[in-house]
């Protein structure tokens, strides 16, 4: 009896013995598996931790005597991430295919070859580095930019006695500066003889933008030398003087290429509209002279006031920059950069641009997709409001999408833009029903925008359309003075 329990007793102590030696499976080991499996989908961020906890999880079950298995398994994980990171570098590395028939310079409007000289001659009028004298044809000094700007605040805003008065002060100042640009009035000469002129600006990383401020001051000088001449009942020359530089700028603002110097030449056709419409509205204007700017000032056109030639050229010129500056990365060869992907991007955003300007609401039939044609995703969005939002899918699929938060549009941008470019149209609009009214023709006071007419205020002497607010009477009004008695407005 006492043998059969001593057995007994070896034998549960024998089985006690075997279950503490049994090796179990290392949990870094199956982790390590795990891990490996999900470097398909999550790469470096699965992969990597996979291999360091398949080596941790090896070296543990070496030295554990026994107690701990699953070595192949660690390996299998191991093994498994190195192949499936691989295969996730080829996949995620794979970029979009070329834009078909994508843009070229031949899209652009240009004036024809034969008036590729004009581009020269109007590169001397602003920039010093353009002409052989090293000085500019338009001169005007820092005092004498001060000057105008004072002086031109007080035409558009002052009144009578105050526009009266700073003229007077300022008289033989103005004097000279009109003798001391007579060169600069000579290539406007040129450069008017010209049926088109060109803009041949080079689209690349050189890229070298004319000083056009100086322009806008010349053009709002003239402003300021037509209120001396009107006083000194002098102006019949000068308007068409005045002619001859608002003709170089519409011809100019046609073919313009780059989109500062483009409004920069809108800018200045809105300033001659301003400068025309205050000879038109003085008594001592003769009527022939009337005549003679309604002749000129005809309404804008579209191709004068458009963008596109504008946007196509920053398109061209975003792409041929980055496809230059691409080439010299060297983190590409690390994180290759989705050239195709990214411009793909970009034109998306440049044709909303230039749909938006145009008024056309086709923008999904043209949207290009940004992915590998194998990748089943859908693309991002295409609004402008937020570009940083852009989905996290497409930013680890392309980190190099930053580069489109610093030049890519927004939409606050080409809504400002429109907006510029309608109060123009607007400007235009009523300096025409003020030309008609001085002619003795029939007038339509029908609005462009922002209210169903313009309205004319014979008490408060201007024409006007409320601006983006819509409410008459305020700061954003879009407005021309007007000489009641001049132009037959009775109350």
């Amino acid at each position: 009896m006492e043998e059969s329990e001593e057995k007994q007793g070896r034998g549960c102590n024998q089985k006690a013995l075997d279950e503490t030696v049994r090796p179990k499976i290392s949990k870094l080991a199956i982790l390590s598996l795990l891990l490996g499996i999900f470097s398909l989908f999550f790469f470096v961020l699965a992969g990597i931790p996979a291999i360091v906890i398949g080596i941790i999880g090896t070296l543990k079950i070496r030295r554990s005597a026994g107690e701990l298995k699953g070595k192949y398994i660690a390996l299998a994980g191991m093994n498994i991430s190195i192949l499936f990171m691989f295969v996730f570098y080829l996949l995620w590395s794979i970029d979009a295919p070329p834009i078909p028939n994508d843009y070229t310079i031949a899209d652009l409007r240009s004036a024809s070859a034969q008036y590729a000289e004009s581009f020269e001659i109007l590169k001397t009028l602003t920039d010093e580095q353009y002409d052989s004298s090293g000085v500019p044809a338009i001169e005007l000094t820092k005092s004498d930019s001060d000057m105008i700007a004072e002086v031109n605040g007080i035409l558009k805003t002052g009144t009578t006695s105050e526009i009266t008065k700073i003229l007077s002060y300022y008289a033989e100042e103005i004097k000279q500066i009109w003798v001391d640009n007579e060169t600069a009035r000579d290539v406007i000469h040129r450069l008017n003889e010209f049926p088109e002129i060109a803009d041949l600006t080079e689209l690349n990383a050189n890229l070298k933008i004319m000083h056009v401020s100086k322009l806008i001051d010349f053009v709002r000088f003239y402003q300021v030398y037509a209120y001396l001449k009107i006083g000194q009942r002098d102006i019949q020359a000068f308007a068409s003087e005045l002619i001859e530089l608002d003709s170089v700028c519409r011809k100019i603002s046609v073919n313009a290429r780059m989109l500062v110097p483009k409004l920069a030449y809108l800018i200045c056709i809105n300033e001659n509209i301003f400068t025309s419409n205050a000879i038109v509205n003085d008594q001592r204007t003769p009527m022939n002279t009337v005549a003679l700017l309604a002749e000129h000032f005809i309404p804008l056109t579209d191709e004068q006031t458009s963008l596109r030639n504008s946007i196509l050229s920053e398109y061209l010129l975003m792409r041929n920059m980055f496809s230059e500056v691409s080439e010299q990365r060297a983190i590409e060869k690390i994180l290759p950069l989705k050239k195709n992907s990214m411009l793909r991007l970009y034109r998306n955003f440049y044709e909303y641009w230039m749909d938006s300007e145009e008024g056309r609401q086709n923008v999904a039939e043209k949207k290009l997709s940004v992915w590998p044609d194998i990748y089943p995703f859908k693309e991002p969005p295409i609004s402008l409001t937020n570009r940083e939002q852009l989905p996290l899918l497409y930013r680890c699929y392309n980190p190099h999408i930053n580069i489109v938060n610093i030049v890519g549009p927004t939409e606050k941008t080409i809504k400002a833009r429109k907006n510029s470019i309608l109060q123009i149209q607007i400007q235009d609009d009523l300096f025409q029903i003020i030309l008609s009214k001085r002619l003795g023709k029939e007038i339509d006071l029908k609005a462009r925008a922002y209210g169903d007419e313009y309205i004319v205020d014979v008490e408060n002497r201007k024409i006007f359309s409320p601006g983006p607010d819509g409410k008459p009477g305020t700061k954003d009004d879009i407005m021309l003075r007007i000489n009641p008695q001049v132009l037959g407005w009775r109350n």
